[in-house]
């Protein structure tokens, strides 16, 4: 079944505050190479948001109707920057008060892939640090795929 954006949200929502996790499969590039277009679901957890934290993925809103899945890449006192593992730019700066929810676990092919998984964490930092020369990489990536 296919739903609005902005309904799946307020049925997000409403299943986290009762604390139950909600799954579903991201659309958009823009978490690639980690997440794909339409074969990857994300689980979502709420979130006592001070324990967000640097390379947590979080669902947040940017404008009515509006949702991103991005991750964090640095912190600014109780502000956020995220970034999408795709892009080559960050995003603007995000508030606790837009987020709605942290992924807790990728589901790839059938395989649960947890966020706190001590190598995948690894894995993470190393793509965030290589921030400077992503494009290249996702180039690199691209032409390998191909």
């Amino acid at each position: 079944m296919r739903v609005s954006l902005e309904d799946l949200v307020l049925l997000a929502k409403e299943q986290l505050s009762m604390g139950r996790e909600v799954s579903f499969t991201i659309t958009g590039n823009s978490m690639w190479p980690f997440l794909c277009h339409r074969r990857d679901k994300v689980v979502l957890e709420s979130i006592n948001k001070n324990k967000i934290k640097k390379g947590d993925i979080i669902l947040f809103q940017v404008s009515e109707g509006n949702y991103v899945l991005h991750r964090i890449t640095k912190k600014i006192g109780d502000l956020y920057i995220t970034t999408g593992d795709g892009n080559t730019w960050r995003d603007g700066v995000v508030s606790p008060n837009q987020v709605v929810a942290r992924v807790s676990m990728m589901v790839r092919k059938g395989k649960k892939i947890r966020c706190d998984n001590i190598w995948w964490r690894m894995i993470i930092r190393l793509w965030m640090a290589a921030f400077p020369i992503r494009k290249y990489l996702l180039r690199m990536l691209v032409l390998i795929s191909s």
